[in-house]
């Protein structure tokens, strides 16, 4: 094989394009080289085809014929890269062409043909050429990318065809499912040798279906051991029938079991506070009984005391079973008018002559649990009639700096020192108080994953400020 290379622009992607001339005519062969002045010219030997790294195949009918098995070859192992084939024709005519020639060439030009013209024709093949090794080795790159991550991912990771047929699994896979890559790859999801059944049932059909989508599938491991997951999956190609799908482990049996251990200590506590209500409410319904018949003598003054201490002991069990309830997680909020619960939850406090002044849009609403949120105004409401006195003022309105809302009074307010303890159970300094309400409030901020905190209002009296609310 001979070779003329002449340095000179080429198109991008190509540093210096190649064309393998094959033309049986010797004459026609050596006009054509000297024609070409800004590729690397290659003239065929024995065999062309010995080392391919041509980027264009400038060749005639003969030489088409002679070589067809391997110039169908060299285009199949190219695709989908393109690899141009310029037939050159004498008498032919391209409409009289075989389709087994037409179906392999890319364009034909007859002879005579003019230098321009056949230079313009190499020019645009190779401009072509260029811009599919381009996104071949753009794809090829992103094919890598993927594959590194797929493989250096800790989460297990399957790849799949839509119709649930496995076709590459990542180690971490395997490490976690204890399988080998060999033995599922090819195999379908349905059949693979996993436990429960139920979880492999329920990946099968999150694989196979249409949409992208999130769900939690628990397995059983070895030594009994469990695991839950989030499986995400989704489609990772936009071909209708060969599409693949990609299904992505993530562990989350740490925060469910938090999560499981959490409902069983607040299930604890609940039965606990049930039972404390029941021993207390049974003697305390008898001792008002007794009260009532007392009160029939002479002795009604001196039960006086006796009546308030019933009325504090029902105040304390109510107040511990609020507390009891609180801490539960919020899973399912609603969408709550803020202006109103507000109005609501001061109705249902005995005010006597304090006063409310709330400076929220009546439009504004949060994600809450209805119920807990009026059970947190209410109690902070309380507080500040506890500790400012009857006629106190209360002033509610929405952050501007932050997603939340504050509670203000005018009373004496809360020393900076004392602020972090008022929110224990069992703290307080008003005469008449349980030490409860601000340890519900928190509970319910807690549990709705908001923040609270204490600041002195404009009045010098407490300022109560809840943050990270999430509007609706």
């Amino acid at each position: 094989m001979t070779e003329q290379r002449v340095a000179s622009a080429a198109p991008d992607g190509i540093s210096t394009p190649t064309l393998l001339l094959l033309v049986e005519s010797d004459r026609n062969r050596e006009l054509l080289t000297n024609q070409f002045s800004d590729v690397a010219v290659q003239t065929h030997a024995d065999d062309p085809f010995s080392e391919p790294t041509f980027d264009l195949c400038l060749l005639d009918i003969q030489s088409f014929q002679r070589y067809r098995e391997q110039l169908e070859a060299e285009k199949e192992a190219a695709e989908p890269t393109f690899l141009p084939y310029l037939l050159l024709t004498g008498t032919h005519s391209p409409d009289d062409l075989s389709s087994a020639i037409t179906d392999t060439v890319d364009e034909v030009i007859q002879r005579p043909v003019s230098k321009t013209a056949l230079n313009v024709r190499v020019e645009n093949l190779l401009e072509r050429r260029a811009l599919s090794l381009e996104l071949t080795r753009q794809k090829d790159q992103s094919e890598q990318r993927f594959k590194t991550l797929f493989h250096a991912s800790p989460d297990p990771v399957l790849v799949g065809t839509a119709d649930g047929i496995v076709t590459e699994v990542n180690s971490a896979f395997t490490t976690t499912f204890d399988v080998d890559a060999s033995t599922v790859t090819g195999a379908s999801i349905s059949t693979l040798q996993l436990s429960p059944s139920t979880a492999v049932e329920q990946f099968h059909r999150q694989m196979t279906g249409d949409a992208s989508d999130t769900t939690m599938v628990e397995w059983e491991l070895e030594n009994d051991t469990r695991l839950v997951t989030e499986l995400r999956t989704a489609s990772i190609t936009d071909r209708d029938t060969d599409a693949e799908r990609i299904g992505i482990f993530r562990d989350i049996t740490e925060r469910i079991e938090k999560q499981e251990n959490l409902e069983r200590q607040n299930e604890r506590l609940e039965t606990f506070a049930d039972t404390i209500a029941h021993d207390l409410r049974n003697p305390l319904a008898i001792a008002i009984g007794q009260l009532s018949l007392s009160r029939e003598g002479d002795t009604a003054e001196h039960l006086d005391s006796v009546e308030r201490a019933h009325e504090r002991i029902k105040q304390l069990i109510d107040e511990l079973l609020t507390l009891a309830k609180q801490g539960r997680t919020v899973l399912d909020p609603d969408v709550v008018a803020l202006r109103q619960a507000v109005e609501t939850s001061w109705s249902h406090v005995d005010s006597h002559e304090a006063t409310l002044t709330v400076d929220i849009d009546p439009v504004t609403t949060v994600l809450a649990d209805e119920g807990r949120l009026y059970e947190l105004f209410e109690n902070l409401f309380r507080n500040a009639i506890e500790h400012g006195g009857e006629t106190v003022a209360v002033h509610v309105g929405t952050l501007t700096d932050d997603r939340g809302f504050y509670v203000e009074d005018d009373g004496p307010g809360i020393p900076p020192e004392r602020r972090a303890e008022v929110f224990e159970a069992g703290f307080t300094d008003a005469p008449e108080g349980t030490g409860l309400g601000l340890s519900i409030v928190q509970q319910i901020v807690e549990g709705h994953d908001w923040n609270i905190s204490i600041r002195e209002g404009a009045s010098a009296g407490a300022r109560f400020e809840v943050t990270g609310i999430q509007s609706a």
